[in-house]
Parts: C-alpha cells; sequence; structure tokens
C-alpha cells in the first residue's frame, strides 16, 4: 500500500511509478461526454463525495438540546435588556423628574458646606421642612412614600454620589460600569443588565466622577483623563474622561465583598483543588516566595487577600499599591499608597 491509497503491483501502481490522480468529476449541470459515459478501470472514484445533509434546527423546532438551549440563552438576554429599560421609567422616573425642579431650589436655602457636615439621616430630618415649602411653592402633591423617595435622592445628590448610590448599596451587585450619562450596567448574579439609572446630562457625571476621586486626594480632568481611585469600602473605582471616552465620562467601579475570603471558601467555590488549598496554605505558612499573576478580573486580589491569613499574626506586614485594594486579614498590617505630581508636575511619590 503506497502513501496515496493505491496498491503496488497488478492493478495498482508498479514500483518506481509517478502516482496517478484521478481527474474530478463535474459535480452538477451539464449532459455527459462520450468519455465520461465510457467505463474506466482505472476510475479512481469522486474526489469531492457529496456531504451528509444535515438539518438545521429552527427557533420553534425540534433540533437538539443544545441549540435549544442557546436559543433559549438568545431569547433571554433579550427579554432582559427589553425589561432594564422598561425599569428607567414609572415611579423613580417620576421621582427623578421632581427632584430636576426641586433642588435648585433646594440649593438656595441650603448652604452647601454645612450640609456637608452632617450625616444622612441628620440632613434629611433639615431637609423635610424645605422640600414640603418648596413643592408648596411648584403646587406639586405627593405621598409619603414619593416623599421619602424625593429626600432620599436629594440628600444622596448632596452627600453621596447621585444616582449610583442605589447601586453601591445593592449587596448583589458586583461590578458597575458607566458608559456616559444614559447608559449604566452592572453585574448581578454573573450577568451583565442594563440598570435603572440615568444621569441628568454629562456635566452631571463628571461631576460625580470629580466627587470619587477627590476623596483620595486625585483629579481627573482633560489633561488628566484617567484616574484610580476607591471609595470608602474599599470597591475600586477608574474613571475615563474625554477626550479618551468619546461617549462621555466612562466609570468602572469593583465592588468588595464585606466578608473575608478564605482559601477554603475558594476551594468550595470550585475555583481550586483539595490538593492545591492545602499546597498554598503550606506555602505561605512557611514564608516562601509566590507571584499571583493573571488578567483583569481574574481574582489576583481575592486570592493574595485570601493568602495573607496564612501570614503568622506576629509579623508586621506593608503594602504598597498605586491605587489602594487590598484588604489582609493581618492585625499588624500597615496599608501604604503612591501619590501622583500635583499641577506642578511635583510631589510623586512612586512604587
Amino acid at each position: 500500500m503506497s502513501a496515496f491509497g493505491r496498491k503496488n503491483g497488478p492493478g495498482g501502481m508498479n514500483p518506481g511509478a509517478r502516482p496517478q490522480f484521478g481527474v474530478a468529476k463535474p459535480m452538477r449541470g451539464g449532459s455527459p461526454t462520450p468519455s465520461q459515459n465510457k467505463p474506466d478501470d482505472d476510475d479512481p472514484g469522486d474526489q469531492f463525495p457529496p456531504l451528509p445533509e444535515e438539518a438545521v434546527p429552527t427557533p420553534g423546532g425540534g433540533g437538539n438540546a443544545q441549540s435549544n438551549a442557546a436559543m433559549a440563552r438568545l431569547s433571554d438576554r433579550a427579554n432582559a435588556v427589553h425589561a432594564s429599560e422598561a425599569d428607567i421609567g414609572g415611579f423613580e422616573a417620576s421621582v427623578h423628574k421632581i427632584k430636576e425642579q426641586v433642588l435648585p431650589r433646594l440649593l438656595e436655602r441650603v448652604d452647601p458646606e454645612a450640609a456637608a457636615t452632617l450625616t444622612k439621616d441628620e440632613l434629611s430630618e433639615e431637609f423635610r421642612p424645605i422640600i414640603l415649602e418648596v413643592l408648596a411653592e411648584l403646587k406639586v402633591t405627593l405621598n409619603r412614600r414619593e416623599q421619602f423617595a424625593l429626600e432620599k435622592v436629594l440628600v444622596d445628590e448632596l452627600l453621596g454620589f447621585g444616582p449610583l448610590e442605589e447601586l453601591l448599596n445593592d449587596p448583589d451587585i458586583s461590578d458597575i460600569m458607566v458608559n456616559g450619562p444614559d447608559q449604566t450596567y452592572v453585574e448581578k448574579g454573573g450577568k451583565l443588565v442594563m440598570a435603572g439609572i440615568r444621569f441628568r446630562d454629562e456635566q452631571h457625571l463628571f461631576q460625580i466622577a470629580q466627587r470619587i476621586v477627590n476623596q483620595v486626594g486625585r483629579r481627573v480632568d482633560q489633561t488628566t483623563p484617567l484616574a484610580d481611585a476607591r471609595l470608602k469600602d474599599g470597591s475600586r473605582v477608574n474613571v475615563i474622561v474625554p477626550p479618551l471616552s468619546l461617549r462621555g465620562t466612562a466609570l468602572s467601579i469593583r465592588k468588595f465583598s464585606e466578608k473575608p475570603i478564605t482559601l477554603d471558601m475558594l476551594k468550595g467555590f470550585g475555583s481550586m483543588s483539595e490538593k492545591m488549598c492545602t499546597a498554598l496554605k503550606i506555602a505561605g505558612a512557611c514564608r516562601m516566595n509566590i507571584v499571583i499573576s493573571g488578567g483583569t478580573g481574574s481574582g489576583k486580589t481575592t486570592m493574595l487577600n485570601a493568602m495573607s491569613k496564612m501570614i503568622d499574626p506576629g509579623e508586621r506586614v506593608l503594602t504598597i499599591e498605586d491605587a489602594a485594594e487590598l484588604r489582609l486579614q493581618q492585625p499588624h498590617w500597615l496599608p501604604l499608597e503612591t501619590r501622583p505630581p500635583n499641577l506642578e508636575g511635583q510631589g510623586a511619590i512612586t512604587i
């Protein structure tokens, strides 16, 4: 048998002879020629045999289980987007519309600097009679539920992060992604869905972004259009503003769980095997050098936080970061953070 699938010797290819290839037969059309009707003992057969036809599953047809599951996922995604877009209307939309009318008049009666010294509960108590007065001037009547909702959004506007507050307070949300004033997505239960919030305009969103980065002594503007920051609860924030972001100010917030993550919990989640968990515990307890690497969102910070539990409590731990993210589980831990330069380009402290 030769490498071309033809037998040597009689009926096949002679030793030392060149291999012979058949002529491809026309697949369709045309009338047969005499040479095609003539039987050929050396006919090698069809070189392009027809492929078996497979039924293409339709969305409503039978199909196999895998294709039906794929179509179901596509349908769920489409319905989820439409549902999220519909949530923007209704009760919340009416409250936010009234807020736009009340807020300018409220600011005329309130000192922003004095309001910043109060807690949210104290500010709500101070706002309540003023809000009722403004509503009377506007000839707007609200029920008790609408009044409480209006108080909350006004307090969030002055002391918090505006529309982002309700997303930050939702424990089921792990990531918040703002793509301009009219589009915000959240990751909830491992799925990305559109959130039912909107900012007034680009200026409103930009002010919220500035408020976030100013809390950690950083700045963001057209000359410094990219900034990393953190919230008081340790959530990680990335801000990109025009001209780098073409759709307006972009925000990315990665929320951290309040409950410390351990190696045993990661093993229970299926993130690692039992042997790997034991090996990492031994490596941490023996003060071995460990390199943790990976792409964005792969769990590097979570892994390092979990492994810090293996460090002897008697050890002193120092960490240096560009943007503080770590939440080590050690009593003797000193976190340090770099500092960017000021407007004059002075005062920078790098790693």
